[in-house]
């Protein structure tokens, strides 16, 4: 699963007070309208005029590259009808989840005093993004979340959606130096699991960590050697490699920057260093 981000800059008109955030779960009941007005056939013009163009503009920052048009949409839901239906009763449980993470908005401004605080948009797309930003705030694919049981396995289980609202709010705090190295992406996405971590507990990528731990020597040397290029594979998103857990670029980042953490004798100078990184083989050899 890839919860894809955009690094965002010129922040300082954001409001650095939690209890300013708005979370947006109004796409959500829309979908689910639109949805019943139209079922069995699931028209695509209906999707566009009743939901994308009458959505938030949460909803619309997730059309491009993503849910892309109603009718894509409708195609979507067609093709995967069954597993819309399983994971209806979750999405529309995210509407009583927004205390919980607010809690953790609140503890990241103890950690880091700089924190900016988005408003957050859950919407329902075509089943291929967890999470993304835009100008706006925050925006993350309720869709992709599902209880899960033995005979459903959902893109991510509903219980981590708080975990997944907060990798998105760390992503929108880094003010790091232009790059496209695996070193740099694997930082940016290490940074989010471990910033989360020292929010919740605990973050929402923990299945690829046993096996990260269990084969870190030979991930080392094998990483060491691919950092600096700019191809992700197999470490980040869409890797068709099957021998291993995907994303292990997300452990290795965590691993360089919760070494940087556990080095550093001013924890909260390192918090402010981790989410502002101007050269990221300097901090690799800090940490």
């Amino acid at each position: 699963l890839c919860f894809i981000s955009i690094v965002l800059f010129g922040q300082n008109t954001l409001s650095h007070n939690p209890d300013s955030v708005t979370f947006h779960t109004e796409d959500i009941t829309l979908f689910w309208n639109v949805f019943d007005e139209t079922k069995p056939r699931f028209d695509g013009k209906a999707f566009q005029t009743k939901y994308l163009d009458a959505g938030s503009p949460g909803l619309k920052g997730f059309i491009k590259m993503r849910i892309e048009s109603g009718s894509n949409l409708s195609k979507t839901i067609k093709k995967k009808l069954d597993y819309y239906n399983t994971v209806r009763e979750s999405t529309l449980s995210i509407i009583g989840k927004t205390e919980k993470i607010q809690a953790y908005f609140h503890t990241l401004k103890k950690l880091y005093y700089q924190a900016v605080f988005p408003d957050v948009y859950f919407v329902i797309g075509a089943q291929n993004s967890g999470g993304t930003m835009f100008d706006g705030g925050l925006i993350i694919g309720a869709e992709m979340f599902g209880k899960e049981t033995e005979e459903f396995k959902p893109e991510v289980n509903i219980e981590k959606i708080e975990l997944v609202v907060v990798h998105e709010l760390i992503h929108y705090q880094q003010n790091y130096t232009p790059s496209n190295t695996l070193l740099a992406q694997s930082i940016r996405e290490g940074t989010a699991d471990f910033m989360c971590e020292l929010v919740a507990g605990t973050h929402s990528n923990t299945a690829i960590h046993e096996y990260g731990n269990s084969h870190a020597a030979e991930l080392w040397t094998e990483f060491s050697q691919q950092m600096r290029d700019t191809n992700w594979t197999p470490w980040l998103y869409y890797s068709k490699v099957t021998s291993r857990p995907r994303d292990l670029g997300y452990w290795m980042g965590y691993k360089i920057v919760k070494a940087y953490y556990d080095k550093a004798v001013d924890k909260q100078q390192a918090v402010y260093d981790i989410l502002n990184i101007t050269d990221f083989d300097n901090f690799l050899a800090k940490s």
